[in-house]
């Protein structure tokens, strides 16, 4: 197995972890009761950091990323690129079509009595919540990320990172957990598509 093949394993395995681990807390608890628990472990620290870390996957990331690869690594670039384009449509059919009647934890539970802890001068939406775009994007950058890092260490820290910004969402009460799920399946499949699609090419060689 090459080290780039290492790499791609790790992640995948890193994925399934987490689809194995959301799964498995979404099958044990009802909506209410994933919510709650996750909305029960809040502080004013844990709002600010994981602002940042949603916010990060969404803009500062991605924009550092698609410099670097147009500054050095051009033969990178079409397949980071088409990857985007294709999980990002993929995820914004998913939500404008076939799941438009998917309402956010706000709107879900609206008119429920219960406390719920949102975090200040945070936009919450209400709708189109199946899946969760920020977790596509993060799982899809990350998995580029480790192949450019192309080391274990770097593609266990991205797999980190990503499970965070899933976790972010339904933190900052913008998803279910079930909603990260399947945007980690989508950036991750896609990018893996589009890689090995490449690959056969020499494009990424």
């Amino acid at each position: 197995m090459s080290p780039r093949n290492k790499v791609v394993f790790y992640y995948l395995s890193g994925l399934i972890f987490f689809e194995a681990l959301v799964f498995t807390y979404v099958f044990s608890l009802d909506r209410l009761g994933q919510m709650s628990l996750i909305n029960s472990f809040h502080s004013p620290r844990a709002d600010i950091f994981f602002k940042l870390v949603t916010s990060g996957a969404e803009i500062t990331i991605p924009i550092l990323l698609l410099g670097y690869l147009i500054w050095k690594k051009n033969a990178w670039l079409k397949s980071y690129v088409i990857s985007y384009i294709f999980s990002t449509l993929i995820v914004q059919f998913l939500k404008l079509i076939v799941f438009n009647h998917a309402l956010r934890p706000l709107a879900y539970f609206k008119g429920q009595a219960h406390s719920w802890h949102l975090v200040q001068n945070l936009l919450i939406s209400e709708y189109n919540s199946m899946p969760s775009g920020h977790t596509s994007a993060a799982w899809f950058m990350c998995f580029w990320i480790s192949l450019l890092a192309n080391k274990p260490l770097i593609t266990l820290l991205m797999v980190f990172y990503a499970i965070l910004v899933a976790y972010s969402r339904v933190y900052l009460f913008q998803h279910f957990p079930a909603d990260t799920a399947v945007g980690a399946m989508i950036g991750t499949g896609v990018s893996l598509l589009v890689y090995y699609l490449n690959v056969s090419k020499s494009d990424l060689q």
